[in-house]
């Protein structure tokens, strides 16, 4: 099967944006991996993640777009995505991707710290354990689906 011209440029516009979809993927595991401070086995398995990722995505490109017919142009688009995609975009981009990754993670955690703070103040609680326990004990009893039926 032959392309024809315009659809050969539009495979070559596609492979770029492929590229710099590619080269947004590696800033999010790039962000990732300086946050979180990995060393060489998290670093191997973010970037492992990273190239079955990018390789999902070629491969679909491959089959539906490109007609599979890896041409050589297609590799160079891609290719060329991702350096348009480092040296305009990455300088902006990567420091608002730390930014979202730490707010995230920093609602993650927000429940945990709010548990640690609780249990650090438990002690102001300790005097009303024993009335605490008698209510419940009291509600207990008088709830009819708390009682053992048979």
């Amino acid at each position: 099967m032959t392309f024809s011209l315009a659809q050969q440029t539009l495979v070559f516009l596609e492979a770029i944006l492929l590229g710099v979809i590619g080269g947004f993927i590696y800033d999010i595991c790039r962000a990732i991996r300086q946050i979180l401070n990995f060393k060489t086995k998290g670093t191997v398995i973010i970037d492992s993640i990273f190239c079955l990722i990018v390789l999902i995505i070629l491969f679909y490109f491959a089959v539906t777009d490109a007609v599979s017919q890896m041409r050589f142009y297609v590799i160079l688009g891609e290719i060329g995505g991702m350096l348009l995609y480092f040296l305009s975009f990455t300088v902006f981009l990567l420091p608002l991707l730390k930014l979202i990754i730490n707010s995230l993670l920093f609602v993650l955690t927000l429940p945990e710290t709010f548990i640690k703070f609780i249990l650090s103040k438990a002690y102001i609680f300790k005097p009303f354990y024993k009335y605490i326990i008698e209510i419940i004990k009291n509600i207990k009893k008088r709830l009819s689906f708390f009682r053992k039926s048979g």
